[in-house]
This record gives C-alpha cells, structure tokens and sequence, in this order.
C-alpha cells in the first residue's frame, strides 16, 4: 500500500515538473516571439538588402565602422532610415572624424522594433539607438521622418524594416543642450540656471568593474550634467520627456522684470531680483506643444500655472530631441496667472498660528469632507477675557505675501452654536522701515448658521514683500478676537466655526 502511495506521489511530481517546463518553454517561445523578429520568409536581411545598392555603400560601411553591424545582424527587429551616398557625402569631416559624433549621428537612423509608413496622423515618437526620439509623421499622405521625405518605404527584410532617406537626419541636441551651446542668445537666462548646475553620477551608464575589500561595488563612472532647477520645472536634458521652452532673451526677459518686480518690493535689492527671477524663470516651462496651438487659450505649465503666449511675439522655433524652444520678443503673462494669487491659510495648520492663552481658548480640528482641506475647526473661549485681553484670540501669519493689493476672507462654517458670534480683528503688517501697522476691523456679528465666505476690514496695500521664512522681521497678520464679554453671554456665544483665511487680490 505504501509503495502505491508512492508512485502516485512521485507520479504527482513529475508531472508537475512537466507543466512547469512547458508553461516555462511557453514562455520562452512568448519571448522569442516578442523580441526575435525574424521572419523566415524573407531571405534578406537589412543588412544584406542594403548590400544590393550600391548608392548606400556608404553608409553600410558606416554601419560597420561603428560596431552597429553584429546587432543588426541579429533576428531582432529593426527599423533603418538609410540616406544613401550622395547625402552622406554633405556630412562635415569634423563628425566623420570623431567617433564618438559618427556613433551618435549613425546611431539616429536605426530603431529597435519595426516602424512601416501606413502610420496615421498622429506622430509617432520613434526612440533611436542613440537615445534620441524623432518624429515620424504622416500629413495628409506626406510621410516624413523627422522632417526628411521617404525615397523608397517599406522594404520588408527577415530582420525589420528598410527605409531609403532623402537626406542625413542630423541629431540634434535637447532643450538643456541646446540653450547650453546658444548661451550667446540667452545670457540672463543661463546666468541665472548656472547657479543651479550639478554633476551626478549615472548609475545606468557606468560599467561595474567589480568589488572593492568592503564589498562595494567598483564602477568605471560616468557623470552627468544637470541642474537642481529641474526637480522643480521639469528635466529639459530628459530625452524620455517632451517639453516647449520659452527661450527668453534679455529684451523679453527687461520687459517681465519690470513689470513683476513691484509685486516683490523689498529694502534690499537683492532680494527683490532673485524673487523676480524666480518667478519669470520657473514659469518657461510647457508639456510640448506646437506653436500653430497658439490660439489665444490658457496654457498650463510645468508648475501648474495657466498662462497665455502671444503668438505674434514668437520670432523663431527649434525643434530639438526631446521638443522644442520658442524664442520670443516679449513675455505678456500677467501677474495674475503666476504670482499674484489668493493667498489661504487653513486655521487647523498650527505652524504659523498663535493663541492667547491655551488654557481659556481652544481652536479644535474637525474632519469635514466639504471643508477646503478636509478640515474645518471649531473655535470657542472658555472663559471670559482677563483685563489684558490676553486670552480672547488666535493670530496667524500669512507667508509669500507680495507688495499689491489683498482683501481680507474668512469661511465661517456652523458647528452648533446656540447663538450668533461677535468678533473683531486686528490686520498688521510691516512696512519698509519695519514700522508696524495695525488696523482694527470690527466688531462683527457672525451669525451661528454662517456657511461662506465673509470679506471683513477694507483694501490693504502691502508694502513689503513677505517671504515664508517663519522669523522674518517683515510680516503679514490678522487677530481674530472673541468680543463676547460676560453681559453679552445672553446674546452671543462664544464658539464658531472657522474654516480658513484668505488674503485675496484685488481685480
């Protein structure tokens, strides 16, 4: 009985290891479906279809001089633009010269998988063995490859796809290369993103060589350009991201100075530029889009600002590898677009708010979906106010606020108060010399079923621009006072509820 068990035991696992190896050599065959494209009816392949012309002798020996012939020669698919002798005949000695520049540039004809001419009208973004990404495009039947018309389309080889090209698709730079070789043309701009450059290691393209005695991996290290700033607007030297950068020139960039640096007024000079320019420069930066979209509508940026371009002030477009750069006479964004916004503080947030006293007066965070951060607060005195008025009120303290023009919101929301509140307020602020300004607003009654917005106080003009250092001399506050004295109990409460604060412009 035992020795039956066994078998069958036994038996079980055999055949599980037999489903495992076919699951596993299906697979395989998946696999080599996906990558080994080699199709046995076509007894050519690319490069022994190129070898029957001899007008691309040229550049099927440029193939082989830059090691790209073993690839080619495998049963992967590819796709090759092939110019023929007399184009690559217009190429300068300089790249023909340079190994480094001969790989790229034979580099930027072939792709890995297979791209035929029956596309439709919309581009395709073909990755090329050099990293670069070129556009392969059919416009009302033109089909183009990187803006260089198709000779002869289509030819089908065991290994991929033969393309003859007009001309040599010469590989062009990005963004960041391209505003790098043309800082002649932008010299505020680079000045200012220069501060910002740094050298990091790639890890994807360093080789490791080995070990070292602690166990670390050992790598023959490559280093990479970049620049902090693009954490913030965008990676311009990314050939895996398509961008439209305003390349924006001292005149353009002279004009949107003046107009943005009164909302960043400031006692040192200094500071008034690097908040203007950082404003301007952050602001360059668009998802890729082409200048015949230019009709007038908002745009929105890589830092989640909606602007409009005047299409009449653009006098020139690169296209690049990873998009293109607008080059522009004038930049008519309006400060309300960018800058000159509501500026919201919601009253749960402690960091920038201070109470009179804890033990007499409590702001209490409360979970409501409908409230602007998921968060509405009730706000109550629990005691009545000692002769100081040291215990009746919160204070908070708005941050970025610019030199212009705010009006002052509050969301009440009900929170089951008996009766109507009655508050007042204080509004500071400093001015250049540090004087403090202090405008009293009130008293207001505030019903106990107020659910909106309230404008309290008058216009303010604030003088100073207010960076969000926390101990910043220069600052922007409101007090909000609970003006219910012991009498008034029978008339009013002493608990509201109080969403957040706005500082908002004024139109």
């Amino acid at each position: 009985m035992n020795n039956k068990n066994n078998f069958i035991i036994n038996l079980g696992r055999i055949c599980a290891v037999l489903v495992i190896l076919v699951a596993f050599s299906c697979k395989e065959d998946a696999l080599d479906d996906h990558y080994g494209q080699e199709d046995q009816r076509l007894e050519s392949s690319i490069l022994e279809t190129l070898a029957t012309d001899a007008n691309y002798s040229t550049f099927l020996e440029l193939v082989k001089q830059t090691g790209f012939e073993e690839l080619l020669s495998s049963s992967q698919a590819f796709t090759v633009w092939a110019p023929s002798n007399e184009a690559l005949a217009l190429v300068p000695a300089d790249v023909l010269n340079d190994p480094d520049a001969l790989t790229q540039l034979i580099g930027n004809h072939i792709s890995r998988f297979s791209y035929g001419s029956t596309i439709n009208e919309n581009p395709v973004f073909v990755k090329m063995l050099n990293d670069k990404y070129i556009e392969f495009s059919n416009v009302d039947g033109q089909v183009t490859f990187g803006d260089v018309d198709l000779l002869e389309a289509d030819l089908l080889t065991s290994n991929g796809i033969l393309h003859k090209v007009s001309s040599v698709l010469s590989v062009k730079p990005n963004i960041w290369g391209f505003l790098n070789d043309n800082v002649e043309e932008f010299p505020v701009l680079m000045e200012y993103f220069s501060q910002y450059n740094e050298v990091l290691f790639d890890e994807a393209k360093s080789v490791k060589t080995g070990t070292n005695t602690l166990g670390q991996t050992v790598y023959d290290s490559i280093f990479s350009a970049s620049n902090t700033q693009f954490k913030t607007i965008g990676d311009l030297s990314s050939e895996e991201d398509r961008f439209t950068f305003i390349g924006l020139t001292d005149d353009a960039y002279t004009g949107i100075y003046d107009r943005f640096k009164e909302y960043y007024k400031f006692p040192i000079e200094d500071s008034v530029k690097s908040n203007t320019d950082r404003t301007i420069f952050s602001n360059l930066t668009f998802p890729a889009f082409e200048q015949a979209d230019l009709d007038g509508s908002l745009l929105l940026n890589t830092v989640g600002n909606f602007v409009t371009l005047d299409a009449s002030s653009i006098t020139g477009n690169e296209a690049l590898s990873n998009g293109n750069v607008l080059l522009v006479s004038d930049l008519n964004y309006t400060p309300e677009n960018v800058m000159y916004k509501i500026i919201g503080y919601e009253v749960e947030d402690n960091k920038r708010r201070t109470i009179g006293d804890l033990s007499d007066f409590t702001v209490v965070q409360n979970f409501d979906r409908t409230a602007s951060g998921s968060f509405t607060n009730t706000v109550s005195l629990l005691a009545n106010p000692d002769a100081s008025n040291s215990n009746n009120y919160f204070e908070v303290a708005f941050s970025n606020v610019l030199s212009a023009s705010y009006n002052i919101q509050l969301r009440f929301t009900p929170v089951g108060a008996s009766q109507d509140t009655k508050l007042r307020f204080e509004f500071s602020y400093t001015d250049a010399d540090k004087n403090v300004i202090v405008n009293e607003i009130g008293p207001l009654v505030v019903s106990n079923l107020e659910d909106g917005v309230v404008t309290i106080g008058d216009t303010y003009d604030i003088p100073v621009f207010v960076n969000d250092e926390v101990d910043n001399e220069y600052f922007v506050k409101l007090k909000v006072i609970v003006d219910v004295s012991e009498p008034e109990l029978l008339l009013y409460d002493r608990k509201f509820g109080l969403d957040f604060i706005a500082l908002t412009p004024v139109e």
